[in-house]
């Protein structure tokens, strides 16, 4: 496994996710993980949830890697979509745990939860497609 490529392929996709999530807002989706992330560190400093959520979002590309190394055997597009699906649904249980939008965002309502399944798909394909598995299966 490539874990600095995994990493920094993680952070790319916890970029593009923010950056998605700030359009997100704008047309009216409240969706505001960094300051929910920054408030857990004892602050309300919108850049030290971001900081955490990249940290966040390079650790779960090293676990998206060994699924692609070692239960898929490829990475790409395709495969990160995949994962970003199954990836969607456990958040949107995990979610039913903890204080906020509710189980698969439903407090903020059908965008909300075409918004948890979009932000994980981006995530998933960012990271398929900048990852690049080591194992090669033998009839290839």
């Amino acid at each position: 496994m490539n874990a600095a490529r995994a990493f920094v392929a993680g952070v790319t996709g916890a970029l593009a996710m923010s950056l998605v999530m700030i359009w997100l807002r704008a047309i009216g989706v409240p969706i505001h993980l960094e300051l929910r992330l920054a408030a857990m560190f004892g602050t309300h400093a919108w850049l030290v949830g971001l900081i955490a959520f990249l940290v966040f979002g390079g650790i779960t590309g090293l676990v998206y890697a060994l699924v692609f190394e070692y239960i898929l055997n490829e990475a790409g597009v395709g495969a990160g979509l995949l994962v970003g699906a199954c990836n969607a649904i456990f958040a949107g249980f995990i979610w039913s745990l903890v204080p906020g939008p509710g189980r698969f965002w439903e407090g903020f309502g059908v965008p909300g939860i075409a918004s948890l399944f979009l932000l994980h798909l981006l995530f998933g394909a960012i990271v398929g497609a900048l990852y690049r598995t080591r194992h090669h299966l033998a009839w290839e």
